[in-house]
């Protein structure tokens, strides 16, 4: 997929929902979607997989459920969030009853990177990004990841990713 294409699906689920200011609220999409969100420990899990695991997206029915790692903090929860609203939203095949799909930490297979940049855009959409660093004399790495709710982590890798600058931490 291309990544014009999976900005656009960012755009166009924030317009669907009138998500115009920042930082993007998550669960509004998750009520309209019917998707229910809950905290986990994977802790048997990863040690059967030997991988960290971030969240799961599972669709069984009509049910639809996302589930976060609980030792996470909230930023990174909330990322993982926006992640597994990028498998739906990119790779859920609705004439499907059943589907799971599983996030964990580290891995760029194609479909994994691509809900890392649709989750990107959606909690960072490039717009509001260059308007706040337009506005802002000396913006700050962290000041920016706290303005958009993200991990300053997150932040680096989408202002990399675009070609923009900031000041430092």
């Amino acid at each position: 997929m291309l990544i014009s294409d999976i900005i656009d699906r960012a755009n166009a689920v924030r317009k669907k929902y009138s998500l115009n200011s920042v930082p993007v609220d998550l669960k509004k999409i998750l009520s309209k979607e019917k998707i229910d969100s809950f905290e986990m420990d994977f802790a048997k899990y990863e040690a059967s997989v030997k991988m960290q695991i971030s969240g799961i997206l599972i669709i069984d029915g009509n049910s639809r459920q996302i589930l976060v790692n609980k030792w996470d903090n909230e930023k990174r929860k909330n990322f993982t969030v926006a992640h597994e609203l990028g498998h739906y939203f990119l790779h859920y095949d609705s004439s499907k009853k059943d589907e799971v799909f599983v996030s964990f930490r580290g891995d760029s297979n194609p479909r994994e990177t691509e809900a890392n940049r649709f989750a990107a855009e959606l909690l960072i959409p490039t717009e509001e990004l260059k308007k706040e660093l337009e506005e802002n004399l000396f913006p700050t790495l962290t000041g920016l990841a706290g303005k958009f709710g993200v991990s300053a982590q997150t932040m680096g890798i989408q202002l990399n990713q675009k070609g923009m600058s900031f000041i430092g931490l």
